[in-house]
């Protein structure tokens, strides 16, 4: 940390086991919280290392002076351990995005994802499957799923194109030439993904979880679906146009105003 203040550093990033956060001068503090897992530390780590992490996750949210987080979801679960938590959305430079939205799709749905299984991989496959109609398909992401995701594309009726190693440009290219953007994760606890497939004209359907971020995203912008059948939602090609001004509420000008105005009624 004493590296950190001679740099003049005012923004300290922290990951598990949060070590830095312990190191910062308490009250002149604040911590900006993506999520929190609470229990579902066991079930990542295993019950001795889990349990170690979830402690020092509840001690770390009890540390600063202030706790930020960017959804209610969130929020929700740190009111568990203390009270005053602040909720400020995650921001984008939304002209970045929305420069990338076009008219004529060349895929129906596109699945961005670390492929793994806790993210609603072999969820999101299943669903395609459904669907009757002959879907093009876009899966952007690598991981452990990547074989079995290859062999569906493989044996399925859908055209599928797999971008393992897309570059940012490349991932906001693919999900703007989209109808469809498909979250199946059963927990999102920020799920920025979809904030950005909204802005760059893809229709977000996610799955309908009360541990998924997502949802609140959907029902904020008012565009998006969480339906019970995801299958129906995908067969069809009336959607409406993608929103523009219900976004702003994320652009990174507001959110920094907002993070201004909590710092100076703090301190």
């Amino acid at each position: 940390m004493r590296v950190a203040k001679k740099a003049g550093c005012r923004v300290v990033d922290a990951s598990v086991p949060y070590t830095e956060v312990f190191l910062l001068p308490r009250e002149r503090t604040v911590l900006t919280f993506h999520e929190f897992w609470g229990r579902r530390w066991r079930e990542y780590f295993g019950p001795i290392v889990g349990g170690a992490v979830r402690w020092a996750e509840r001690r770390m949210v009890l540390r600063p002076r202030a706790v930020v987080v960017p959804f209610r979801l969130t929020a929700e679960r740190v009111r568990r351990v203390r009270g005053d938590v602040y909720v400020i959305p995650f921001g984008l430079r939304l002209e970045d995005y929305l420069k990338y939205r076009v008219v004529g799709k060349e895929f129906d749905v596109v699945i961005v994802s670390k492929l793994m299984p806790y993210k609603g991989v072999r969820e999101a496959l299943a669903a395609l499957h459904l669907v009757e109609r002959r879907l093009r398909a876009a899966v952007v992401g690598d991981g452990h799923l990547l074989d079995e995701v290859r062999r569906e594309a493989k044996r399925g009726r859908h055209i599928f194109r797999l971008y393992p190693s897309a570059s940012e440009e490349e991932k906001r290219r693919i999900v703007a030439n989209s109808v469809y953007y498909l979250n199946m994760s059963p927990a999102e606890g920020f799920s920025i993904a979809t904030l950005e497939a909204a802005a760059l004209g893809a229709y977000p359907v996610v799955l309908r979880s009360k541990d998924s971020a997502a949802v609140e995203i959907v029902k904020a912008l008012g565009y998006g679906a969480a339906p019970e059948e995801v299958a129906a939602v995908i067969s069809t090609d009336h959607i409406p146009e993608p929103p523009v001004a219900p976004l702003w509420q994320y652009h990174i000008a507001k959110v920094v105003d907002r993070y201004e105005q909590l710092v100076k009624s703090l301190y």
